[in-house]
Order: structure tokens, then C-alpha cells, then sequence
């Protein structure tokens, strides 16, 4: 019979819901800014949607109008980006306090050390994709790796099936995954 100790099972448990928490909380994002380009709009949004915003612009036919549309959609991006390296650097944190405190069982701590090895490897594996896209025409996505699901957000002017299988296929020639655990997001 296995048995526990407390440490080690709180110290488990906190490893799995910091990877869980980071995953919510970039998947989930709940409010982003959008510029009207005279005041700050907060509408509540999840990731993934982009909305245009124009105080006195007629109608989004006029230049001027759509760089702001692309510079929102721009500024989405960045904000994700933003939101995905502050949660991955708190779960980062708190897994090299818990891979250092000697107080743990040596398990706990080669668990949190395996994790912070592997958010390593996939943070580096998300920056290779999301270049490798933007080399073939896809300059806003925005790339994460849980595990072997893959989740992709990507905007692109007429997206069609041939752009999800291109990027499936960037994605599967650089990870060992199937492409049924990829899921396409469109912003829009």
C-alpha cells in the first residue's frame, strides 16, 4: 500500500492546477482593450473574437478606417502574447519555488522540475510555429501547446480550408502530434 504524505499530495496538486490555471487563463482571456482612436473601450471579449471600434468613421471602406481595424486586430494579438507570458512566467515562478524548496519530497520536486523542462520546450516549439506562419503569409497567430493538443488563433483576410491545412501541417511537421488534436481558431 502507498502512502502519502501531505506535503507531497498538496505539492502535486499545486504543480497540476498551476498548469490547469495558465491554460484557463489564456484560453479564457475575459476583457481586452480596444482603441477608438480618441477613448478606451473595454468590452468583455474571449480570446479569439476582435472587434473594430470608430468614433466618427462612415464606414470601414475608407483607408484610414481599415489601418485602424488592422491595428486593433494587431494590438489583440500583441495583448494575447502579453497574457500568455505572464501566466507562463507566474507558473514559472512557483515551480522553481517548489522544484527549490528542499521542505518537498524529492518526487514533488522532480515533478516541478519536469514541468518547468517541459513549459520550456513548449514555449520554444509555440515561437517556431507561429514564425514558420508568419513566413508563409499568417502574421497574426498566436500559437499554444498543452501537452499534445495544440490551439491556434489566426487572422487572415478570405481564411479558407487550404489555410487550416497549411497550418496543420506546419504544426505537425514540427511536433509529434496528430492533426485531429489541433484546433483552428479564426479571429474575426
Amino acid at each position: 500500500m502507498v502512502v502519502l504524505k501531505k506535503k507531497e499530495v498538496i505539492a502535486t496538486a499545486l504543480v497540476v492546477l498551476i498548469g490547469v490555471a495558465g491554460y484557463l487563463n489564456w484560453s479564457y482571456q475575459d476583457t481586452i482593450t480596444v482603441s477608438d482612436g480618441e477613448s478606451y473601450i473595454e468590452n468583455s471579449k474571449k480570446l479569439g473574437e476582435v472587434e473594430y471600434v470608430s468614433s466618427n468613421k462612415k464606414d470601414v471602406t475608407d483607408t484610414s478606417a481599415k489601418e485602424e481595424a488592422n491595428l486593433t486586430t494587431g494590438e489583440y494579438f500583441t495583448e494575447a502574447k502579453l497574457s500568455k507570458d505572464n501566466s507562463r512566467s507566474r507558473a514559472l515562478e512557483i515551480l522553481n519555488q517548489t522544484a527549490a524548496n528542499e521542505s518537498f519530497d524529492g518526487d514533488v520536486r522532480k515533478q516541478a522540475q519536469d514541468k518547468i523542462v517541459s513549459l520550456a520546450e513548449s514555449t520554444e516549439k509555440e515561437t517556431v510555429i507561429e514564425n514558420v506562419a508568419k513566413a508563409k503569409g499568417y502574421k497574426d497567430i498566436s500559437v499554444y501547446i498543452d501537452g499534445s493538443n495544440v490551439e491556434v488563433i489566426v487572422k487572415k483576410e478570405n481564411f479558407s480550408g487550404e489555410d487550416v491545412k497549411t497550418i496543420k501541417e506546419i504544426i505537425t511537421s514540427e511536433l509529434n502530434t496528430s492533426a485531429k488534436n489541433i484546433k483552428i481558431i479564426e479571429a474575426k
